[in-house]
């Protein structure tokens, strides 16, 4: 009776002082996110976005591509070059009394524009410029919701390799005190055997974060477009945006139409498409260029002043025209298209946000604490004889899989809302 009293002391004082351990960590598994390691340089995710809008090729391409759009405003504002034209000949005489000499040839030609049409160029130019503006806000929003969503992958990957890392100093140290029963022969060498297993695959899913992890630091690399430090770290404070609410969502659904950017270029593109319209109907106008011409022979000079005239007789532009109203027909069915898509996208993406705080509620509230507990329990009754091997990794099997939806359930939280905030043009 007084062996079997002391088991149980014995047993409640390890399962006291798992608990204590198993509440250290469990404290440390549910935090926004785990230390950078010593000396690794951190960067705040802010940094991160000001690199990327300074040195990402797609940044410096939309940068090209504006450039262009204004040099195009500049070549339609441009006035059609006169022409010039000299002609060296002989005249030879026919008669007797005849003259026989050179007979050069300067000619003047300066083409017309209308005004009209002129304007309409210059206004076809002008929003083919808003459309660029528009697109470049696209690849800004791009980059820096991919910075974002990147950095919240680091973080999440960071959580995980802690967590991994935990998991396997615990399975080896349970691992460790079965090897030590199985060479006294207490118990079985398969309790060894599943053990090792778990090692193994304890150390699998540490090696696979720590990979997964080394990709993703390439694709933020490769989506700032700026060289970083191979072991830095992303800073966690204000890498996770804040909580929504109700008045957040209605404040963001309000500024979707007007923010957007996907909607803003596909505006722009239907403003332009039309424009282009008017173009090509202002083009069937007669085109004007006046001339001027002098000529001279051995015995006279003669001079002539005329305008040649290109009149839209067999050519009225109409395959253009009928092309210009397509392509504005389509521009106006890729705008519908896309206000439905993105409404459709923001619906999609509170809801998704919704479901994951509710996630992530739920295993905030205990249930990572209760499965922590079990392990505990299980663990401090494995010490004392009560349970077998099998049980404590079971429980210990059941906590790394609540506590791995805990992170995922985090990490869907922050996307949820970067996803959010890319729709409403912030």
């Amino acid at each position: 009776m007084n062996r079997r009293t002391g088991l149980v002391s014995t047993g409640l004082r390890w399962g006291l002082n798992l608990v204590l351990l198993g509440s250290t960590l469990a404290c440390g598994v549910v935090s926004a996110a785990s230390p950078p390691p010593t000396g690794a340089p951190v960067i705040p995710v802010a940094q991160l976005i000001e690199l990327a809008k300074r040195d990402s090729p797609l940044v410096a391409q939309a940068k090209a591509d504006l450039a262009g759009a204004w040099a195009g405003v500049q070549t339609a504002r441009a006035l059609p070059n006169p022409e010039f034209e000299l002609q060296i000949g002989r005249s030879d005489a026919r008669r007797t009394d005849g003259t026989s000499g050179s007979a050069p040839l300067i000619g003047v030609m300066q083409p017309l524009e209308w005004p009209v049409l002129r304007q309409a160029r210059r206004d076809l130019a002008e929003q083919r410029v808003s459309l660029v503006s528009a697109q470049s806000v696209i690849i800004d929003r791009l980059v820096v919701s991919s910075v974002r969503k990147a950095s919240a992958d680091l973080l999440r990957l960071a959580e995980e390799e802690k967590a991994a890392a935990e998991d396997l100093a615990l399975t080896e140290q349970i691992r460790d005190r079965i090897a030590v029963s199985a060479r006294a022969g207490e118990i079985a060498r398969f309790d060894l055997t599943r053990a090792e297993t778990e090692v193994a695959i304890a150390r699998k899913v540490l090696d696979t974060a720590r990979l997964r992890a080394l990709q993703t630091k390439v694709e933020l690399r490769r989506v700032v477009g700026s060289p970083l430090p191979d072991d830095f770290q992303v800073a966690a404070r204000g890498a996770v945006p804040g909580p929504l609410t109700l008045g957040d969502y209605e404040k963001l659904r309000v500024e979707l139409d007007d923010r957007n950017p996907d909607l803003i270029a596909a505006q722009s593109e239907l403003k332009r498409a039309r424009q282009e319209i008017q173009f090509e109907r202002i083009q069937v106008l007669p085109r004007v260029t006046l001339r001027a011409t002098h000529e001279l022979d051995p015995s006279s000079s003669l001079t002539r002043i005329g305008a040649q005239v290109s009149v839209p007789l067999l050519d009225q532009r109409q395959g253009p025209i009928a092309q210009a109203v397509a392509s504005a027909a389509r521009a106006q069915a890729v705008l519908d298209f896309k206000k439905l898509e993105i409404q459709q996208g923001f619906e999609s993406a509170w809801l998704g946000w919704q479901a994951a705080q509710v996630q992530l509620q739920a295993l905030d509230s205990g249930i990572v604490t209760r499965a922590r507990a079990i392990l505990n329990t299980a663990e401090a009754a494995y010490r004392v004889g009560e349970r077998g091997i099998l049980e404590t990794l079971d429980a210990q099997r059941q906590f790394r899989l609540v506590r791995n939806e805990l992170i995922v359930a985090r990490h869907s939280v922050a996307l949820a809302r970067i996803e959010l905030e890319r729709l409403s043009g912030l």
